[in-house]
Formats: structure tokens, sequence, C-alpha cells
């Protein structure tokens, strides 16, 4: 039967080899003693008798890695084979895990070999074990005899047929084929012990299992073992003993069994007791696990003292708000001494917990008082929160003072209660959080449907951006292939049309180019802000720089009056980039050849403001009033961005403007149009903006 060893995390399993006398048994665990323990580190011990050997020894603990950390030993036993130790070999067998059975191969050993199995068989009842449910197999020994029974005759002598049982082939004396046996039979038991414990469903293969086993052995694979050693033997006189010895022998048996006996009465007595303490710890768990109330867990505490220790006396003396007041319930064990003693305690309690006292004399000033409780001896434990207890229990025996026993039996009535306690005060604390949160809950539905509401907004406001930039990027790319379609199919017309053609695939490159440079804007305009400075003098100069070939190819008066110094404001570097770019270049884009265009970058003390004076045909009425929809109010709507002469530039505009809490005025002129942002120069002032809108 398998045995876990905790302490040592091995699990022990017993294999037995059991056949015929003289057939082998003894010479094979000798063989894997050799070829496993060369070193000789475990000790084999043999007992000889008149005409045969027991032997044991345990195999090296081994690890395969898999049985969650536990090790494997192998316990190996061998049986006496003479009819006349059958007690033994029923003994041995017993919670065996494996069998071997070791078969002699000489041609008159057959029908020993027959009456052994049997025997085996027979024994495994008498044990209460069935055969098919232990891992056996059959080793054919003594293969090297020049007139060795055929193994088939061997199987036949013992009613067996092939396939029924593992059979290996071996020669003790050598070492040959006992490891293969060896091995096999351990894979059984470790297979049997697997579907026992079912380890497959704790994600333990058993293939798993039998590449560790083989692990283990394939280091010794091929090993024979060397010239037998001469071990050292108990060996049973054949004169048997003396009455004198055997009288002697009573005697020690008798007294030995007496001492044992006392001891196990001793435990008995001992493990009697715990099992009375833990029932009644048990049963005080059971009563306040349900309690509601702290009162209701003190009273159990006392119910509980009186039945387990009769003769002590118990005080509670409840904590709140950091005064100690004591705590009683009907029917409580009264003596008038501690009665007495009640008010000192109470003064000592305050300033000690956890205080075991010898006596309490020295606190009473009532003299016949004083020396009765000198005899006894209290205890002082606090119950509950850990640095803030809900009581300290005064336990007291007026007889004799506390044991071990006794501090063990209130260390465990601690750890009951206590987190009761915590529960109860935890569960109270608990109903008022809900309280609140149930309140919480009420607002933040509310904040939760408007978000779901802004929510359903940016959903068509990602459909309305999906359907913009398919449109906006399908009409230059379809001029770009058209046009490039047309040089391709009529090389005739190229002379007169490709300057054209160029010209219109160069414009569309280009559109689409910012379709793609604006997308690019979109990614960028979403990421959070990251709180840093940025001057925007240097933004504007940078842009109108690049801007230069444009503005010089169309002919435009660029009038640039800023602020001189430092303009900063706290906004991340791209968002002030796409901002001046997107409204520069609608400047730019609806300036007609040969006219003034006017920028201004100006601060005051809360503001920077940036503007495009352009003059132009002006701002289209409808794109204009669908982009003043989007106010401060509604962050997240923006204007349909149909007009492809307007690409997403201002939606872009207002997500860096949404983002910083900025605002946007178009306003129309005579002629052009005059397109003022205005940006907060801190973080505060964007907040507030963004609170605002969100309200």
């Amino acid at each position: 039967m398998v045995q876990f060893r905790s302490a040592d995390r091995e699990i022990q399993f017993k294999i037995v080899y059991y056949g015929p006398a003289l057939g082998g048994k003894t010479t094979t665990l000798e063989a894997i003693h050799d070829i496993t323990d060369p070193e000789d580190q475990t000790q084999i011990t043999s007992l000889k008798t008149a005409e045969d050997r027991t032997l044991f020894f345990d195999f090296l603990p081994f690890d395969i890695g898999a049985i969650q950390g536990y090790g494997i030993r192998l316990q190996i036993y061998t049986v006496p084979g003479q009819v006349q130790y059958n007690t033994t070999r029923k003994v041995v067998l017993a919670g065996a895990d494996g069998i071997v059975f070791v078969a002699d191969s000489s041609p008159g050993k057959l029908e020993e070999n027959f009456t052994a199995w049997e025997n085996m068989k027979a024994n495994l009842i008498a044990n209460k074990m069935k055969f098919e449910e232990i891992p056996s197999v059959i080793q054919l020994n003594k293969r090297d005899l020049p007139d060795a029974a055929a193994a088939d005759d061997i199987l036949n002598s013992m009613r067996l047929s092939r396939g029924r049982v593992a059979v290996f082939e071996s020669v003790a004396l050598t070492g040959q084929g006992v490891l293969a046996a060896f091995e096999k039979v351990v894979q059984g038991a470790v297979s049997t012990f697997s579907d026992k414990f079912k380890l497959t469903q704790k994600g333990i293969k058993p293939e798993t299992l039998f590449d560790g086993i083989h692990k283990v052995f394939q280091p010794f694979e091929g090993r024979l073992r060397k010239a037998p050693v001469q071990r050292p033997e108990s060996q049973i006189p054949d004169k048997g003993l003396s009455e004198e010895d055997q009288l002697i022998a009573a005697l020690e048996s008798t007294t030995q069994l007496a001492e044992q006996y006392q001891e196990t009465e001793r435990l008995s007595r001992m493990y009697q007791q715990r099992l009375q303490e833990m029932t009644s710890l048990y049963e005080m768990g059971t009563a306040i696990t349900p309690q509601t109330e702290i009162s209701e867990v003190f009273q159990q505490i006392e119910r509980t003292l009186q039945t387990s220790r009769p003769a002590w006396i118990a005080s509670l003396f409840t904590t709140s708000n950091g005064d100690i007041k004591p705590f009683s319930c009907t029917g409580m064990k009264q003596d008038p001494l501690w009665e007495s003693a009640r008010a000192s305690l109470l003064e000592f309690i305050k300033t000690k917990a956890f205080t075991r006292l010898s006596g309490l004399g020295s606190l009473i000033k009532d003299e016949k008082v004083a020396s009765r409780l000198k005899q006894g001896e209290a205890y002082i434990m606090p119950l509950g929160v850990q640095g803030a207890p809900l009581a300290h229990l005064v336990l007291y025996r007026l007889d004799k003072a506390m044991t071990a026993e006794d501090e063990r039996f209130m260390a465990l009535l601690e750890r009951y209660v206590s987190p009761r306690l915590q529960a109860i005060l935890f569960r109270n604390e608990l109903a008022e959080t809900n309280e609140r949160l149930e309140m919480r809950v009420v607002e933040r539905t509310a904040e939760l449907t408007a978000a779901l509401e802004r929510l359903k907004e940016l959903d068509q406001l990602k459909r309305a951006f999906l359907n913009s930039v398919s449109h906006e990027m399908k009409t230059p790319l379809t001029n770009i292939r058209s046009y490039a379609d047309l040089l391709l199919r009529y090389p005739q017309q190229r002379e007169k049309k490709a300057k054209d053609y160029l010209e219109v695939i160069i414009d569309q490159s280009q559109k689409l180019e910012s379709l793609i440079t604006d997308m690019l804007s979109f990614s960028k305009v979403k990421e959070p802000s990251r709180g840093v400075s940025c001057n925007l003098g240097d933004v504007l100069d940078e842009l109108v720089e690049a801007y230069k070939p444009r503005i010089e190819a169309k002919h435009l008066q660029l009038e640039l009056q800023k602020d001189t110094g430092a303009l900063t404001v706290t906004m991340n570097l791209e968002d002030a980039e796409v901002l001046f770019k997107q409204i520069l270049d609608n400047g730019v884009k609806f300036s007609p050849e040969g006219v003034r265009l006017r920028v201004y970058l100006l601060e005051d003390a809360r503001k920077v403001t940036f503007a495009v004076r352009d003059f132009g045909r002006g701002f289209p009425r409808d794109q204009k009033e669908r982009l003043m929809e989007a106010d401060s109010s509604h962050p997240t709507s923006v204007p349909s961005f149909k007009d492809s002469n307007l690409g997403l530039g201002l939606f872009l505009v207002r997500e860096v403007l949404s983002k910083y809490g900025g605002g946007i005025h178009i306003e129309d002129m005579e002629p052009g149009t005059n397109v003022v942002v205005e940006l907060p120069k801190s973080m505060e002032g964007q907040s507030s903006k963004e609170a605002a809108g969100a309200g």
C-alpha cells in the first residue's frame, strides 16, 4: 500500500519478489542492489534460515519530477520459499504495490513454480487483496542452464498464457534481465497510483511518469553485476534457544510490550483530550459563524469555556472608544473572590495585553482575597483586530497554575474567535460602505448615461470620418490613374497633352499627399497632452518658411504680425503644428493670386490668439455653419466633409481645440474671411473650459 512521507516529501512503494525456494529471488535482489548501488550507500539486510534467505533493502530514492514535488522510494522484499514459512510470506506480501514472481527454469522445478504461484494468490486473498488490481510480472530465472525449460512450458505449468502477464527472462547471477523486469513492475505500480489518485485530471500524463522512470533506470541499462559479495547475515541457530534464553527473551518482550502499552494509554488520553477540545472549539466555531453581533460571539465564548474548562473562571472586558467595561451573560460562573479582583484587574489590563500573571494577590487590597488568589494564575488574551482588540478575555484558575496545554488551548480559542470578530466588524463597515456606494452608483449612472450618449456621437463621428476619408482619397486616385492611362494609351497625343496631364497628376498627387498627411495628423492629435510648454512663435516661423514656395507661386503678399518674445502655451508640439498648418493652408488655398494674406499671432495675460485673414472668395457658408455647430458644449460633434476643397483640416482643428479648451471664430469680411483661433495659456484654463463643455 502506497505510503506518503510528508516530512521527507516522498511516496513509498513496496515491491515484493515471490517464487519457489532457491529460484533466484535473493540473488535477483542482490543483483539489483549491486548494479544500482555499486558504492553500497543503502544497507541490504539478509536473514538466513536453514534452507533459504529473506532479503530487504531500500532502493535509492529518486525524483521523476512530476508528482508535485514528491520523490519516489521503493522498498524491495523477498519472501522465503519454503511452505513452513508461509506466515512470513503472507506478512511480507501484505500491502504490496507490485509483485515480481521469480520462476525457476530448471526442468524439475515446474511443479514448484505452480505451487508457489497458487500460494501467492491464496496469500493475496488472505490479505484481502486482489491479484487483478496489483501490477505483476513474471521473471523466468536461470535461463543460462543448458537444460533450461522452454518459456512456454514454464507458463503452461503455471496455467498461464502469454499476454496475460509481462514475461522477462533473466540470469540473476550476472544481473542479466533483472532490471527490465524491475522497471516494468515499478511503472505498473506508479500507473496504478496515478489512476487511484486521478493524477491525469491534475495535468500529469502517464507518459510523463513513464519517461521519468525510464530516465532513472537508463544509466543502468546494459550493466551486469560484479562478482557476488559475501554479506553479513543473521543466521538462525540450528539448535534453537535454551529455556533460560527463552525466558529472558519472553520477559524482555513482555516488558517492552508493557512500556508500549503505557505509552499508548498516555497518548490515547492525550488524543482524547485533544479531540474533546477540538470538538468544543469546532462547536463554538459553528455557533459563532452565523452570528452578526459581537455580543452574541462573546456569550458563546463563555458558554464554551464553561463546558470545556469548568475549573476556570472567565471574564470578558469589552473595548469601545478606548473604554474597557466588564461583559458577562446570564448563567456565567461567578466567584466572590474573582468579583473582588475585577476592579483591580480592569485597571491592569488597560496597560497590558496578552499577559500571563502568576497570581493576582499583588493587585488586591483585601488580604484574605489576595492570599487565595496568590495560589492560582491568570491569563489575559486580547480578541479581535491585532493592535486594536475588541475585547480582553481573562481566564483564572484558583487551584493551580496553568499548563502548557492550557496555553495551547487558549491560543486555538483566540484563532477561532478573532477572525469572526474581525469579520463582523468588517461586515458592519461594509454595510456602511455599501450605503455610500449606492449613492455613488446613482450619481455614476447619470454620468455613464451622459457618457453613453457621447459614445454614440463618437460612433457617428467615426462613420462620418471613414466616409469622408474614402471619398476624399478616391477622387485624386481616380484622376491620377485616368490621366496616366491617357498618356499610356495615346502616345501620339503626348506632345500636345503631356504637360497638361502631368500637371493634373502632380496636382492630384499633392492633394492625395495632403490627405495622407491629415490622416497621420489625426492619429497624433488623438494622443493625450504631455503637459509640456510649446513656443508658438517658433512653430509659426518654421511653418511660414515651409509655405513660402506656395505663397510665392500665387504671388501672395504675406503680412505677418506677431508679438515679440516667447509665446508659450501648454500643448504638444505636434498639435500646434497641425493647428497652424490647417488654418494657414486654408488661407493660402482660398486666396486668389496677387492678393494680400495677413497672419496674426498675439497674446494677452490669459490667451494666445492666432488668425489668418484672406482676401479670397470667402469661407463657404454651408461649411461654416456646419463647423460652428461643433461648439464647446458638444466637443465631439463635427462638421460634414463632403466638400473636397476643405479636406480634413478643419476637423483636425476642432479636435486640437477640443483637447486644449480653445475656440474658433469665422468672420465674414468684404472680401474674404478672417479665421480666429484662441488658446488658453495654462492647463488650468484648459481644464476649466473642458469641464464647462462637458457639463
